[in-house]
């Protein structure tokens, strides 16, 4: 029998943060099942896939909560993102041509272009999530419509927080509070700059976040595309550097790791570095809670229920070895 080819993935945990208790008295896991529940116009939302369509900014496209399956144990969910209508990017193959054409096509009847998925699994207030191409703060934003605008579960002013887990570690030690932190996003290149940038466009990629985080930054401070394109000419690339310092009314303070899970939640790890009475973090990064696991493949697609079994494992994992409570 052959054997099903898998794909290494890092399965993150993530965690509801519930700040003034908006939730009360669900869980999280609960909350969703509850909404899934609500009748809607004919159905209930969990009946039908396009009642679970939101339309975040036209800009991104659509995203619906496309399969779940609800237990007493957990409620695993697949977000898609989809963009109606889209032409897909194509490589037209030649015969030994100096240069492949780029082309675009539009999906066959029926069928629109995926832009990305989100997987998680919600049980009580720990999430297991699994970001393809579509970043967690998203996650957040669709559960937060989901919850409060589109069920009335919950509040509509409600906000889904999934904070991480972070490990902030400046040499030897665990830094307890952070005084500053530093984001430094890639650099802009020259070909980067077009007159097509959004304002806001954030994917799941560390690289498609910090391009767009550094051109929003120099826009705030009053460049106009032209402005970005010229200065990129001139050098090369442009990088922009954000240092974060947290204050009161009268002078810095610190902030303790609990609220840093909060903040840096969503920002790619391997651009951020943390500053506390600790020390500087040496190694450039935050460490996010993940598990690694390998997920069976059909071509370039997931085996969804496979996924299941992967989030739900790296639950129990991180359960057992006292990582999480």
């Amino acid at each position: 029998m052959a054997v099903a080819p898998r794909k290494k993935v890092a399965v993150q945990y993530r965690k509801l943060d519930d700040l003034i208790g908006a939730f009360a008295p669900y869980t999280l896991q609960r909350a969703l099942s509850k909404a899934l529940m609500v009748n809607g116009s004919p159905t209930s939302i969990g009946s039908s896939v396009s009642q679970r369509h939101y339309d975040i900014d036209k800009s991104y496209g659509i995203m619906g909560l496309n399969y779940y399956h609800d237990t007493e144990d957990y409620l695993f969910g697949k977000i898609v993102r989809f963009e109606p209508g889209a032409d897909m990017p194509l490589l037209a193959m030649g015969a030994n041509p100096a240069v492949y054409n780029l082309t675009q096509s539009k999906a066959p009847a029926g069928h629109e272009p995926i832009r990305g998925i989100l997987y998680f699994m919600a049980i009580e207030n720990h999430v297991s999530l699994l970001e393809m191409d579509v970043g967690a703060n998203r996650g957040e934003t669709y559960l937060s419509w989901l919850l409060g605008e589109k069920s009335n579960v919950l509040a509509a002013s409600t906000q889904v927080v999934l904070a991480a887990n972070l490990s902030a570690r400046a040499g030897g030690k665990q830094l307890t509070e952070i005084r500053e932190v530093v984001f430094r996003p890639r650099p802009v290149a020259d070909a980067d700059v077009t007159p097509t940038t959004q304002d806001v466009v954030v994917g799941a990629k560390s690289r498609e976040v910090s391009e767009a985080n550094t051109l929003a930054v120099l826009k705030a401070a009053g460049m106009g595309e032209a402005d970005i394109q010229e200065m990129a000419k001139g050098s090369g690339s442009i990088e922009v550097v954000l240092q974060i310092k947290f204050k009161d009314s009268q002078r810095r303070k610190n902030v303790g790791i609990e609220q840093a899970n909060r903040l840096l939640r969503n920002l790619p790890d391997d651009q951020v570095t943390l500053i506390g009475p600790g020390g500087r973090q040496t190694d450039g990064r935050i460490v996010k809670l993940v598990y690694p696991a390998h997920i069976e493949t059909t071509g370039s697609l997931l085996n969804t229920n496979d996924v299941a079994r992967a989030l739900h494992e790296a639950y129990n994992y991180f359960l057992t070895n006292g990582l999480i409570e």
